[in-house]
């Protein structure tokens, strides 16, 4: 509610100029952002109208919103996230006039020894550090990650996943290791956290035809860039055989 106070006292001092839309909303361009919509739309003024409506029915679970200038449909939307191919409700549709508009997530503290970094998609922001040598092997790279006070990166939602998936085919441009694995119980896969991954996950973040256990000891995600650049999603990598890049996180929340 507090955001929403903010947010509503802003637009009233300063009008739904474009300089309030800058400041509170961020306007995706093309397909590179979508969210996921909460409910029903209806007609409002302005996306920050849009924004405020939204957020006043949906609370915290409203971080985006899809808006149409030329007949004002609004579409509240939950937290951005950089394209997932697998994702078929996502919003705007491919082709729409409508336009996304985001709220940037809450920015983490960000300690940037060690060449750690902040990276954002879409609004959500991670303080990352993204290695520019090949650990041995999954093991090396927790260790790795470790010895810098952080852990491997750790995808839980959408968001976060499309943060390590952009950040690394953008920035990295290899094949590279993410804090996943089922390394203790096969087809049991854990995030680094502890946090099991979730079905809605293990629909969305593995590429078609993955996990396959090939071989019967491919325990580790991977992001296959370097291997298949063109292909979307995690393979099922060797944790032991090849070396591969890696990103550390440093994070109070994780």
């Amino acid at each position: 509610m507090a955001l929403t106070l903010w947010i509503f006292l802003a637009f009233k001092v300063l009008g739904a100029s474009s300089e309030v839309r800058q400041f509170f909303l961020k306007q995706a361009s093309g397909q590179d952002c979508q969210t996921l919509q909460l409910g029903e739309s209806w007609i409002s003024e302005s996306p920050i109208t849009c924004l405020i409506e939204s957020m006043s029915n949906y609370s915290e679970n409203c971080q985006a919103v899809v808006y149409n200038s030329q007949t004002g449909n609004c579409r509240p939307g939950s937290v951005a996230f950089g394209p997932i191919e697998k994702v078929t409700t996502s919003i705007p549709e491919t082709g729409s006039s409508d336009k996304l508009y985001y709220v940037r997530q809450p920015i983490p503290p960000c300690n940037t020894s060690n060449n750690f970094a902040l990276y954002d998609v879409c609004g959500t922001s991670a303080c990352l550090y993204l290695s520019t040598s090949k650990a041995n092997n999954y093991s090396d790279a927790r260790t790795l990650c470790s010895q810098m006070n952080s852990t491997l990166f750790v995808g839980t939602t959408m968001a976060k996943f499309s943060l390590f998936w952009y950040t690394t085919k953008i920035y990295m441009k290899d094949n590279t290791f993410i804090g996943l694995q089922d390394i203790d119980v096969e087809g049991n896969f854990v995030w680094e956290n502890g946090e099991p991954l979730s079905f809605e996950q293990y629909q969305y973040f593995w590429h078609f035809g993955q996990p396959d256990n090939y071989g019967k000891n491919q325990d580790c995600a991977v992001a296959q860039h370097a291997k298949t650049p063109n292909e979307f999603g995690f393979d099922d990598g060797y944790c032991f055989k090849f070396k591969k890049k890696y990103v550390c996180e440093r994070c109070e929340q994780c």
